[in-house]
């Protein structure tokens, strides 16, 4: 597999500085602030133009890579043949083999990853998770803290998702950061995907809420358990009750909500 960068911008990609007028205790003041900036992405697979995201504009190869993999169309790294991008052009052109693509009409062109009338289709493809991994409670204690240590451009500029890949050890192997909580999931899977590190005994954490379309994407890395700060929503309960994730919401201090296979989690 070749992997390619064509261009380099040398500015940060992540955050700029604007003027804004700040009110506090009543008293208004101009004063500089950051914020996190936002770009549209496109990826191509095998010429054609599948998707456009919107997110922060870093690791455009996981991203591309990680959304072609929980989106069900690549299954085996041996596939690629190559990830060529772009930062200029703002995408990323994959070229690889034995595709299934249940998602390209309904995608074409789309600013946002799921759709409903898609999402019957991927549920059908997705296998239950059959792993017998325990972790004890204070590992997910101590990951989430880790994983908000981490959570750098979130502390300048209040305004990204983070998402990280550990170990029932309790280190975080991967970590990232995005304004989409989508983009997040797919950039660690795409990471752990294309440097073959994607285990089925690893765990997910994350800040945002979970939805049934975040639990699809973790049931095609075969991931077990993740866990986040936030709450998750009926849909997403009940699809994690049927493929077999432990799902945990609101870890916070010393307190979690286990919504789904709690055997997996020790005290």
């Amino acid at each position: 597999m070749v992997r390619e960068e064509k261009e380099v911008i040398k500015k940060n990609l992540k955050y700029k500085k604007i003027e804004i007028v700040r009110i506090r205790n009543n008293q208004k003041e101009e004063i500089s602030d950051i914020v996190v900036r936002e770009s549209n992405f496109a990826i191509f697979l095998n010429g054609k133009k599948l998707v456009t995201l919107k997110g922060t504009p870093e690791n455009y190869d996981y991203l591309g890579i990680g959304f072609l993999y929980t989106s069900g169309i690549l299954q085996k790294k041996e596939d690629i043949s190559s990830v060529v991008v772009d930062e200029k052009q703002k995408s990323v052109r994959i070229k690889a083999k034995n595709i299934y693509s249940p998602l390209e009409d309904s995608l074409r062109d789309s600013l946002i990853p799921r759709r409903a009338n898609i999402e019957e289709k991927l549920i059908s493809k997705l296998l239950p998770v059959k792993c017998f991994l325990k972790v004890k409670s204070e590992i997910i204690f101590t990951l989430m803290n880790a994983m908000q240590e981490k959570a750098k451009l979130f502390k300048l500029t209040g305004g990204v998702h983070s998402c990280a890949l550990a170990d029932k050890q309790g280190s975080i192997i991967l970590f990232t950061e995005d304004i989409s909580r989508y983009n997040t999931i797919d950039k660690i899977l795409g990471e752990a995907f294309l440097k073959d590190i994607l285990r089925e005994d690893a765990i997910i954490l994350t800040s945002c809420r979970i939805t049934s379309d975040i639990l699809i994407k973790i049931a095609f890395g075969k991931i077990p358990i993740i866990a986040s700060r936030a709450a998750p929503t009926d849909k997403a309960v009940e699809l994690a009750k049927k493929i077999g994730i432990t799902l945990v919401g609101f870890v916070r201090e010393k307190g979690m909500n286990i919504y789904s296979y709690p055997e997996r989690i020790e005290f």
